[in-house]
């Protein structure tokens, strides 16, 4: 094969590529292999090659399921929404682990505009464990989430969120002052944790801590919640530890899965039919 041909046959991997890339980031969905190379026209084979190149480059995520999203070099400079697929993905294994050893429920929260949702979520098995369903949106300023993805925003920005915000008092004990919630926010931002004392339902409280990007960013906050009746809340410091370090171990998970190659048992991959 002559250099030029070469060159050529290059280009043309390239372009493949750049046609992979550019499917994953216009979907709203994840694609697995054969819908990927069905759409950009290519041989399956040759689609799972470049996959498996763009995920250990991390521009590709693969998610448990096997199929694709965007990776980190990809979803963080666009948008986060199908970055936010792969975190919902990875953190599930930890916060189940850690909800099992210490039967209480996990909260993973993320920010939109002035509200604040639930993408994943893990249960104890007792038949009410207090805690709100998966999706709920929650307004930043009654949750221990909240104020964990607030704290480290720039001034301007928690400025315009405060401005266009109408504090709605939940409880007796929900911050509805401006003043004062930024006085929290600097504590939380100093104290790395953040807790809500009966702040959103009358008789409940929780603790939360950032998880954080490869650079130190805050993407999320995750929680013990489901602390119902508590009156000695000095009680909830000894879960802070406990939630740092799955808060470590999600981040770990989720910018370093992507680094290793998926093995079967013979540890060779599997390549995709061709229909």
């Amino acid at each position: 094969m002559t250099k030029a041909t070469k060159n050529v046959d290059t280009i043309k991997m390239v372009d493949k590529a750049l046609a992979i890339l550019d499917e994953l980031r216009t979907s709203n969905t994840k694609l697995g292999v054969n819908e990927i190379a069905k759409r950009c026209a290519i041989n399956p084979s040759t689609a799972f090659r470049i996959l498996k190149t763009l995920t250990v480059n991390g521009w590709v995520f693969q998610c448990s399921d096997n199929k694709y999203i965007p990776g980190k070099k990809l979803s963080f400079v666009t948008e986060k929404n199908n970055m936010y697929l792969a975190l919902k993905d990875v953190a599930y294994f930890t916060m189940n682990k850690y909800t099992s050893k210490y039967n209480l429920p996990m909260n993973l929260i993320v920010r939109d505009s002035a509200n604040c949702f639930i993408i994943q979520q893990s249960r104890t098995n007792q038949f009410v464990d207090y805690v709100v369903p998966i999706n709920t949106i929650i307004p930043f300023y009654a949750c221990a989430g909240g104020k964990i993805l607030l704290s480290e925003l720039p001034i301007l920005m928690v400025d315009m969120l405060l401005d266009a915000t109408n504090f709605e008092a939940f409880t007796p004990h929900t911050i509805t002052n401006a003043e004062v919630f930024w006085k929290e926010l600097r504590t939380v931002a100093a104290q790395g944790y953040a807790f809500d004392i009966k702040e959103s339902s009358p008789n409940g409280s929780c603790v939360a801590v950032p998880v954080r990007d490869e650079q130190g960013t805050i993407i999320a906050a995750l929680s013990f919640s489901g602390f119902v009746g508590l009156e000695d809340t000095s009680q909830l410091h000894q879960y802070i530890p406990l939630l740092k370090e799955a808060s470590t171990e999600i981040t770990r998970n989720l910018f370093q899965y992507q680094q290793f190659p998926i093995f079967n048992g013979e540890n060779t991959e599997q390549l995709p039919n061709n229909t």
